[in-house]
C-alpha cells in the first residue's frame, strides 16, 4: 500500500474514533440532563404539594400551628413578617374579619425554586379587619401569589390581590367613586 493511502485510512480511522467518543460524551451529557430535569420536576411538584397543602389543609382549617413544617424560620412576608409566626398574625388578622373564610386553588405553575398560585377566597365580612368595621357583605377575593422555596421550605411571599374591588365589596370605596369617563 502506498504511503499516501495508507495515512488517509489512519486519518479516516483517527477520524471515526473520534466520531464515536464524542457522540459516546455527548449521549452521557444528555442523559445527566435528562436525570437534572427529572430531579427538578420533582422538587417543582413537592413545592406546588407545599403551597396547595397550605391553602387547602392550614389556611381553610386554621391549623395555623403546622405553618413551621412549611415556613421557614427564614421567611419574610410582603408587610415584612418573620417566620411562621409572621405567616400566622397575618392570617389571623383576615380569618378574624372574615371567620368562615375558604380559599380554592385556581392555578399552581412552577418556575425554579418559585411557585405561582392564583387564587380565589370567599368570606363573610362578621369582624373588625384592618381597623374598618364589619360589614356583614360576602366578599370574593382574587389573587396571585408568588412563594420562593429553600430546601423545601417557603422563605419569601410575594401577592398581589384586587385591593380595590375589595374596598368596594366592604364597602369603604364606592363603586360610583370610579365613573368611567365620558364618551364625546
Amino acid at each position: 500500500m502506498k504511503p499516501i493511502i495508507k495515512s488517509g485510512f489512519i486519518l479516516f480511522g483517527a477520524l471515526l474514533l473520534s466520531m464515536s467518543s464524542f457522540s459516546q460524551v455527548k449521549s452521557k451529557s444528555v442523559t445527566k440532563s435528562t436525570k437534572q430535569l427529572k430531579m427538578e420536576n420533582q422538587i417543582q411538584d413537592r413545592n406546588k404539594t407545599t403551597v396547595r397543602k397550605l391553602y387547602e389543609n392550614i389556611l381553610n382549617t386554621g391549623k395555623l400551628e403546622m405553618l413551621n413544617q412549611i415556613i421557614s424560620e427564614e421567611y419574610t412576608g410582603v408587610r415584612g413578617e418573620k417566620g411562621a409566626p409572621g405567616f400566622a398574625e397575618t392570617v389571623n388578622s383576615i380569618r378574624l374579619g372574615f371567620p368562615d373564610i375558604k380559599w380554592t386553588v385556581e392555578d399552581l405553575i412552577a418556575d425554579g425554586n418559585k411557585i405561582v398560585i392564583r387564587w380565589t377566597w370567599k368570606g363573610t365580612n362578621t369582624g373588625s379587619f384592618r381597623g374598618f368595621p364589619a360589614s356583614n357583605k360576602q366578599v370574593t377575593d382574587n389573587a396571585i401569589a408568588i412563594y420562593e422555596f429553600l430546601e423545601d421550605k417557603i422563605i419569601r411571599a410575594w401577592i398581589q390581590s384586587d385591593k380595590l374591588g375589595f374596598l368596594q365589596q366592604i364597602g369603604i370605596i364606592s363603586p360610583d367613586t370610579i365613573t368611567p369617563p365620558i364618551k364625546k
